[in-house]
């Protein structure tokens, strides 16, 4: 079984400066050493399977729509989903 693990992100590289997103600049860290595999996703259901996946990519397209429609400008969305579907928004900001 995998060990969980915490990352520490850098948050000195210009997030303050005004319209500025600053998305991918910040240094990554692990709490524990990390470890390289591959990773195959072949098998994966939403690979597999048209209609989730066409069912899942409707639901982000609505789901964003509407976030875009509520902040009022094209959003940075950023999320993830659950085992069983569920869509979770972690973060919204506007693109630019």
């Amino acid at each position: 079984m995998e060990k969980d693990s915490l990352i520490f992100r850098s948050d000195s590289n210009g997030e303050d400066l005004e319209g500025f997103a600053g998305a991918g600049l910040y240094d990554s860290i692990t709490m524990e050493k990390a470890t390289l595999k591959n990773v195959d996703y072949s098998a994966d259901n939403l690979i597999t399977d048209e209609g989730k996946r066409q069912k899942l990519l409707s639901t982000i397209s609505k789901v964003a729509l509407e976030i875009e429609t509520l902040c009022g400008s094209p959003q940075d969305i950023e999320g993830a989903i659950s085992d069983d579907g569920q869509l979770w928004i972690v973060q919204t900001r506007p693109q630019v």
